[in-house]
């Protein structure tokens, strides 16, 4: 166990806490310093890096194939379970509880693995920039940053209401509008699907008559 310990102390600090230095530094050269130099809030600032982390999240699901491996999931799930719908018309009650329970065990099977690399590819896409990023910003723009160039944790001051909120946090901002992104992406997504099958339609129908 300490031989295990020692392997992955030395992979950390000689590997991937150096690896994490080098990023973090290039992202401060790229998107904090530019933006700084032109003075421009840290509320916008948190909030444009939300919308291209949101960029970057769609960029993984298209390279990833997320849509395109679900539907074949689906074309493929949907089919497998036609042809075990057509084992009702066994006439052996035996065969067909033994074909089926069989033909069961490999449908669920093949569900819980499609969900598996379902949520592995979720994490992936959204999860993972999400908390990458959001580790990353919260030491540029630390709390102890903001105290002493605000003299205040929130990057934006509300007056007084019911809520009780004194301020907005760069970790609620960011979360604002990464979420509001990724919504309004998947609206447009499902606007061009619609779009495309409607197209599709119409040549089909032009084709048949």
């Amino acid at each position: 166990m300490d031989f295990l310990n020692s392997i992955l102390d030395i992979l950390y600090y000689n590997c991937i806490g150096p690896l994490f230095q080098l990023l973090g530094r290039l992202l401060n050269l790229i998107f904090i310093m530019p933006l700084a130099w032109l003075h421009v809030p840290i509320w916008l600032h948190v909030a444009l890096l939300a919308i291209l982390t949101s960029f970057f999240s769609f960029f993984l699901r298209r390279l990833l194939n997320v849509e395109k491996k679900a539907e074949q999931f689906r074309t493929i799930f949907a089919e497998k379970r036609r042809n075990q719908q057509e084992l009702q018309v066994i006439s052996d009650k035996y065969s067909r509880e033994a074909l089926y329970k069989s033909t069961d065990e490999d449908l669920n099977n093949d569900f819980n693995t499609y969900l598996a690399y379902h949520y592995a590819r979720y994490m992936t896409v959204y999860m993972l920039p999400l908390f990458l990023i959001m580790a990353w910003l919260n030491m540029v723009f630390s709390e102890e940053m903001l105290l002493a160039r605000f003299n205040s944790r929130f990057v934006v001051l509300l007056p007084e209401n019911s809520l009780g909120m004194t301020g907005l946090s760069v970790t609620l901002i960011f979360l604002f509008v990464y979420v509001l992104c990724l919504i309004i992406g998947f609206q447009i997504l499902r606007r061009r699907k619609r779009i495309t099958l409607k197209r599709l339609t119409e040549k089909t129908t032009e084709t048949t008559h």
